[in-house]
């Protein structure tokens, strides 16, 4: 749970709230409901995001707000009630968390979809997904990732990123690693594919147990090459690169463009 320092705001779906979503049903009797909300948010601040069931997209602008907008989908206006968004601001972070109720159960729960606007130095210290897809794309603060089931997509990164899946690939691609200390990455069952500039400086350690490793770049092995383990300096060193993977395999590819 994000620790707020300063008083915070609890923006949570309650009966007021509900005039501001656009309530539908289908034909196929598919019932949606809009979210959407707007907060101040400074250039480096902090975004937290937890999801049970459904797709996000993150991008980053050149703005110093959040941006908040989300579909939910159930195939009865109970399941539709019974998801709510909650959203917890303060001058300087948000939380946002869909809520289901205690003890409900998975018989095909309400899905939400989440589309977030954040500013670019944004930092997105826990975005927490089930059974859903990450995409983020145009974000340079530091990145925490968590996923069980979908598979995550990160372009344009230049910070600091932390990022797991269980059963999902993982794509990331760094367009500058100048600044960066750190890049971790670690999935169970999924291939991971790392995009970095061209020349690049880092110390690298990659492991895999059921997979290959393959790089796109000219490789100075420390100690001994194990075939699923492998140790070594791109450049001359600098950014820390560690990945590691179960059932899948690790790819070091040049440039964002071949992911």
């Amino acid at each position: 749970m994000l620790q707020l320092h300063k008083p915070s705001l609890i923006w949570a779906l309650t009966l007021g709230a509900l005039m501001a979503f656009a309530l539908t049903a289908s034909a196929n009797d598919q019932f949606t409901a809009e979210f959407h909300r707007t907060f101040s948010l400074p250039a480096n601040g902090r975004v937290s995001l937890e999801n049970i069931n459904g797709n996000v997209t993150i991008s980053g602008w050149d703005r110093t707000e959040i941006q908040i907008d989300a579909v939910k989908k159930a195939n009865s206006q109970q399941k539709l009630d019974e998801a709510k968004i909650e959203v917890e601001a303060s001058n300087d972070a948000v939380h946002i968390r869909t809520k289901y109720p205690e003890g409900h159960n998975n018989n095909n729960p309400a899905t939400v979809t989440y589309e977030l606007h954040v500013p670019r130095l944004a930092r997105l210290e826990n975005i927490d997904l089930v059974n859903g897809s990450l995409e983020i794309s145009g974000v340079s603060g530091d990145i925490k990732t968590n996923l069980v089931n979908g598979k995550t997509s990160i372009h344009d990164l230049a910070g600091r990123a932390d990022l797991s899946a269980v059963n999902g690939a993982i794509t990331a691609g760094y367009r500058s690693l100048s600044g960066v200390p750190e890049i971790r990455l670690k999935s169970v069952n999924g291939a991971v594919t790392l995009g970095l500039p061209a020349s690049p400086n880092a110390d690298l350690s990659v492991s895999t147990v059921n997979g290959g490793i393959s790089t796109d770049f000219p490789l100075t092995v420390q100690g001994k090459f194990m075939g699923h383990r492998l140790d070594g300096k791109l450049g001359s060193g600098g950014t820390r690169i560690e990945i590691s993977n179960v059932n899948g395999s690790v790819h070091l590819k040049q440039g964002e463009g071949n992911l």
